[in-house]
């Protein structure tokens, strides 16, 4: 094989595609100021044609497309991109004899030219639909499709462009002229266009002519293999729903606009301005997410979009000040979804429907297909339009008229669309819910904000601070940017990529990615990630951070209890009470005794106070108690207390002692109610342990009668050190109250009979 004949590299096709844009950009001028769209609509119009024949010139350019399956063998021997460009330059010379219609209309009148323009079309139909039987596999093989939603969008984003000015341009020219010749001159601009178009589109490499020896044989199998392909069966059905119910319709909202709504021709084709600046802006994105996620939820969320589009035209006032805005901006709306439609169905047609090996029979039949159904839709369109003329009436606000079945069938056939589309083959693409979830976790906006940041960051610092506005913005838009930080050459942004991962919801991909950073071997950053694994609470972390407790590392293994006592692994507490019990190293034992107050393990009650009373250091002391509170009940008391009582000891030990009297008031138990408020005066007046000996006595009160295990565990531990209380140990006073506000309100439910109280002080 020489070098000429070597495939081409995905280096050079991204190389030749700005020509393949600005061929499309020419060509969107080509075919808006000729045959499709407002302009031709309205030319039609002003040449006498009613809606049925309207209807009837709207569908033969997509219905000669049938043609496509018995071409493309032929197509394929003479070469892809040959057959495009030859074909493609053969129709404008065609589409030229159109120039000739106002001589056709004075010679022969209106009967006559209706003939004149179809033959023209049909002529222009069967050159446009050869060079588009050879354009899709062309196209298959010059867009990698890595980028292909990314491309699609940022072509999307050129052809706009192209589509706005030729717009402005043609309402310009039609609200300036009159009559025929307006037509004639923007026939002539768009023809040029796309004589220019041809030259640049032969820049574009690839499309050779397949082999010839077996290649009929091989393409009739392979059209066979297509329809009985199930996926590719119901994306045609989606496909054919979706276009009749959306395409179809919107070709005739010209006409609706000028008949019903009251606005001048100028006036409708400018509102193509606004459906391409909903295009435009959000092009880049629906590509970028179809690459991103998948087209299929995207697919599914325009078609939403699109049954909102008939609803929206019914509700336009007629005849108002109001009206252009109105529709001004339901086009913008329109340009939004049929541009994420566009977008989705095309990508996946490419990326997930036609096969690389046989792309040519599926083109075919696709092609085949979606001609035929962009032609019946115009053609039933126009036929209903002509059979309800007559309709009309009005109810409430509503404004029934020839349109309104129309816009009916147009949601019933979108709605049945959006069904098909649920059924398609998802390939790994995110399911709607989940990504429609992700605009409400969280902060999206400084999610994208950040996206866009990290994507175009340099320094070491600034991945660093984008890294951590990810985490901090706690949206999934950002899963894969911070997946990708995971392997940053940085140690400091891998470190702080871990930190974010921690902070985010528990996406399966984050949770797959700190596992497989984990299984890359032990290293500092093995701490960081056991303790994000936990705060994901993915329960997909248990297994590995099970191993991780007999690791050999001690450190490693108290932070894997740690996470095990985040995620609620209660099958986990027998290795981690062993290992609490066998740690020699106190400041490690604080991290299984953390784990075991988080999964509330009772029997380790005795033991963890023990460690309690050995403890110096008032912070590690706060941790315990905080463990211990845990296993009594909800941690909320303890943690809202716990700063007053440090700043003010006496007096915070007092308000909680009455908080709790007002409680045991509502328990019905008067003889505690004293002894507490007792109490309480003595913590007020600063007597610590008269306060505390007072504690003593109400829990030996309660002790008889608490109904669950936990509370009475610790309370029995700490009237132990209240008899002899250390005023530095405001953990045990703290604990204390907190178990004891859980013991009166249990009781406060349960009705238990009134406590007997001794009246005497232990010694």
């Amino acid at each position: 094989m020489t070098l000429k004949d070597a495939p081409l590299t995905d280096v050079e096709k991204i190389r030749r595609l700005p020509w393949l844009v600005a061929g499309d950009s020419l060509n969107t001028g080509f075919f808006l100021l000729t045959f499709s769209g407002t302009v031709f609509i309205l030319f039609l119009n002003e040449l006498g044609l009613d809606a049925a024949q309207i209807g009837v010139m709207l569908s033969l350019v997509p219905l000669v497309g049938i043609v496509a399956p018995f071409m493309a063998p032929w197509v394929g021997r003479y070469g892809y991109k040959r057959t495009f460009i030859t074909f493609w330059g053969i129709r404008n010379f065609v589409f030229a004899l159109m120039l000739l219609t106002p001589l056709v209309l004075d010679q022969f009148g209106e009967q006559k030219v209706f003939f004149w323009v179809a033959g023209i079309i049909v002529t222009f139909a069967l050159c446009r639909a050869i060079a588009e039987t050879g354009s899709y596999p062309w196209r298959k093989e010059a867009v990698p499709d890595a980028i292909r939603g990314k491309f699609i969008a940022l072509n999307s984003m050129s052809t706009t462009v192209a589509g706005i000015l030729a717009t402005v341009g043609a309402s310009y020219v039609i609200e300036a002229g009159n009559g025929l010749s307006r037509f004639m001159i923007l026939m002539t601009v768009g023809i040029s266009l796309g004589l220019i178009s041809v030259w640049v589109y032969a820049q574009v490499p690839g499309g050779a002519k397949e082999s010839f020896s077996t290649y009929t044989t091989s393409h009739v199998q392979g059209m066979k293999q297509s329809l009985s392909d199930g996926n590719f069966v119901r994306f045609l059905i989606a496909l054919g729903l979706v276009t009749v119910g959306a395409t179809a319709v919107i070709a005739f909202v010209p006409l609706f606009m000028t008949d019903r709504v009251g606005l001048s021709e100028g006036n409708v084709v400018l509102l193509s301005v606004g459906t391409y600046l909903g295009a435009l802006i959000s092009s880049y994105w629906w590509g970028w997410v179809a690459d991103r996620y998948g087209s299929q939820p995207i697919m599914q969320f325009s078609t939403m979009v699109l049954v909102l589009l008939p609803l929206g035209w019914l509700s336009i006032p007629r005849h108002s000040p109001y009206s252009l805005p109105i529709a001004f901006f339901i086009a913008f709306v329109a340009g939004v979804g049929t541009l994420a439609w566009q977008i989705s169905w095309v990508r996946y047609l490419y990326v997930n429907v036609m096969p690389p090996d046989n792309s040519s029979p599926y083109s075919a039949v696709y092609y085949a297909w979606f001609g035929f159904v962009s032609g019946l839709g115009p053609l039933l369109v126009g036929q209903l339009l002509s059979l309800s003329s007559r309709l009309e009436a009005e109810i409430w606000l509503l404004q029934i008229d020839p349109y309104t079945p129309v816009f009916g069938l147009s949601i019933v056939l979108l709605l049945f669309g959006l069904v098909t589309i649920t059924y398609l083959r998802g390939d790994g693409a995110t399911p709607f819910r989940r990504l429609a979830g992700m605009f409400w976790r969280g902060n999206p906006i400084r999610a994208l904000e950040s996206l866009i940041q990290y994507n175009f960051a340099a320094s070491e610092d600034t991945r660093m601070v984008t890294t951590e506005r990810m985490g901090d913005a706690g949206n999934p838009l950002s899963t894969f940017e911070l997946i990708e930080a995971l392997r940053d050459p940085s140690f400091n942004v891998r470190y702080e990529a871990i930190h974010a991962i921690g902070r985010m919801p528990p996406e399966p991909e984050l949770v797959e990615a700190l596992l497989a950073a984990l299984d890359e071997g032990k290293s500092e950053l093995s701490f960081v990630i056991t303790r994000s694994l936990g705060r994901l609470g993915d329960a997909q972390a248990i297994e590995p951070l099970r191993r991780l407790l007999f690791s050999g590392y001690h450190l490693l293994e108290a932070n894997a209890a740690r996470a095990l006592g985040m995620l609620g692994d209660t099958d986990s507490v027998p290795s981690i009470l062993e290992k609490f019990q066998a740690e020699p190293n106190w400041a490690l034992k604080i991290a299984y005794v953390s784990a075991l107050g988080q999964l509330r393990v009772v029997q380790a009650v005795p033991d963890i106070f023990a460690l309690l009373r050995q403890t110096h250091n008032e912070t590690y002391r706060a941790e315990i108690g905080l463990a211990l509170a845990r296993i009594a009940g909800e941690e909320t008391y303890y943690m809202q207390h716990w700063p007053s009582l440090k700043g003010s000891p006496a007096t915070a030990t007092a308000q909680a002692v009455l908080a709790l009297r007002k409680t045991a008031v509502s328990a019905r138990q008067e003889r505690l109610t004293e002894q507490i408020g007792t109490c309480a005066a003595d913590f007020a007046r600063g007597e610590l342990a008269a306060g505390a000996a007072r504690l003593h006595l109400v829990i030996k009160a309660l002790l008889p009668v608490l109904p669950a295990a936990a509370p009475a565990a610790i309370l029995t531990e700490c009237a132990a050190d209240l008899v002899q209380f250390d005023p530095d140990r405001l953990e045990t006073l703290l604990l204390t109250l907190h178990t004891l506000d859980l013991t009166l309100r249990q009781l406060q439910q349960t009705g238990v009979p009134q406590v007997e109280v001794s009246l005497h002080t232990p010694v």
